[in-house]
């Protein structure tokens, strides 16, 4: 029997070696390069700063593999890109591989290729290669795939553990909830005036949050129908009401003081959402002020931690001249793993073994604050709600926030004033079909 269980093991343990084996196996095969792949590609993309830095050094990269492909690159200023995208792909000048991201929601759908054929023969097991939580929302309802994945990012709560100290409070864990965030940030929040210390900022993101932290969703899975007046729905947006009420989070006037970045450097509010993106930045202007840590954003009755994500990929553009470049560049920025440790320095990538690896390694710039939370507050995470065919609608969602954080209407008043009007703009992304 004790000679059966330790062949038993030995089998199980070479089945772990060998599948892990194969996956790596598979991402270097499928992100190796093929010098035979030849002719002119296209890059449409935009941003700015260190990001787009890493997009230009992923290109290098590309072009050491494929160096018989000669690559021209459009790198745009994110402003007013929607506009400008639009144009270039109706005049058919949008590039062969495109910028894109999940939250679009199926817009401009109708220019990309679908991509599943050539994962199909490539034999890709896209789970074993992509970061978990990164690849959601590249596929439509109909099964056609939109792009691969390249970068996202996520949030944690940024907490001053000098304020909770003095507050005589445990610092928060991930096992909160959001009836814990609240009382939280009401028994930190201290002062008046000028010297109030408030116990969460002002920041743009939890418009976003508001919604789903009870359970509750601002639409239906096909945008087809409102969802504002359900009741954990507006039990989500009347939370950040009360938090106003309360003086726990800063009211209009006050959040127009100052950035609300620089309001937690500064020591005046207990509790930041801080994404990836910005961790490095927030960490240099908090410096030496005070000890301050990380924890995930708190669960839904349910559960489940609850978290907004932003995703960036690449599509192909059905038109393309020459598709097997644009494949081979597609997969390279998305799999390969010297550009996944590339994109570590600044976002999430999509490499799996990257992000599970060098991403999770890293500490926040000259903090000890290790990243490997935001890789684990990926996985179901919610891509950002209001992009895309959704903007619309985002619009009226955003003036139904205002209403109940900055005009004092409760979630329930507000609701009534707009819910029609949200239903109307999700009917037009319908009928414009």
């Amino acid at each position: 029997m004790r000679k059966f269980a330790i062949i038993l093991l030995i089998g199980i343990f070479v089945t772990v070696i060998t599948a892990c084996s194969a996956n790596s196996d598979q991402a270097a095969e499928n992100s190796s390069g093929n010098g035979e792949i030849s002719g002119d590609l296209t890059v449409f993309g935009w941003g700015g700063g260190e990001e787009l830095q890493s997009r230009k050094e992923a290109t290098k990269i590309f072009k050491k593999l494929y160096p018989k492909v000669k690559v021209h690159e459009v790198w745009l200023p994110a402003d007013n890109i929607d506009v400008k995208l639009d144009a270039a792909l109706a005049a058919g000048n949008a590039g062969d591989v495109i910028m894109i991201s999940p939250d679009w929601k199926g817009l401009r759908s109708k220019w990309f290729e679908d991509l599943n054929p050539y994962i199909e023969k490539d034999q890709l097991d896209l789970e074993a290669l992509l970061t978990q939580g990164v690849d959601g929302g590249y596929v439509d309802a109909d099964g056609k795939r939109e792009g691969m994945p390249t970068t996202a990012s996520d949030f944690m709560i940024a907490y001053n553990k000098d304020i909770f100290d003095k507050a005589g409070l445990p610092y928060p864990t991930n096992d909160w909830t959001w009836d814990d965030f609240s009382a939280t940030a009401k028994q930190v929040s201290s002062g008046e005036g000028a010297n109030r210390v408030y116990g969460i900022v002002s920041h743009w993101i939890l418009q976003s949050f508001a919604p789903f932290i009870y359970g509750g969703m601002p639409y239906n899975e096909d945008w087809s129908k409102q969802t504002l007046d359900d009741p954990n729905t507006l039990k989500g947006y009347q939370l950040f009401g009360d938090l106003v009420n309360a003086k726990a989070m800063p009211d209009d006037a006050a959040a127009k003081s100052m950035p609300m970045d620089q309001m937690f450097a500064a020591g005046r509010a207990a509790m930041y959402p801080l994404g990836v993106f910005e961790a490095s930045t927030i960490a240099k202007n908090i410096g030496s002020n005070f000890q301050w840590g990380i924890v995930m954003p708190p669960k839904d009755p349910s559960g489940k931690t609850v978290n907004i994500k932003f995703q960036t990929g690449f599509a192909m553009n059905k038109d393309s001249k020459n598709k097997e470049a644009a494949w081979a560049y597609i997969k390279t920025v998305s799999l390969n793993k010297e550009v996944g440790d590339l994109y570590s320095k600044v976002n999430l990538p999509a490499a799996k073994e990257s992000a599970e690896s060098t991403f999770a390694n890293l500490k926040i710039e000259g903090t000890d604050i290790s990243m490997v939370d935001f890789v684990t507050g990926l996985q179901d995470a919610i891509t950002f709600p209001w992009g895309g065919s959704i903007a619309k609608a985002g619009d009226l969602y955003e003036q139904t926030w205002q209403q109940v954080t900055v005009q004092g209407k409760t979630a329930e008043e507000a609701a009534k004033a707009y819910t029609s009007q949200i239903q109307s703009a999700l009917d037009s992304i319908h009928q414009s079909k």
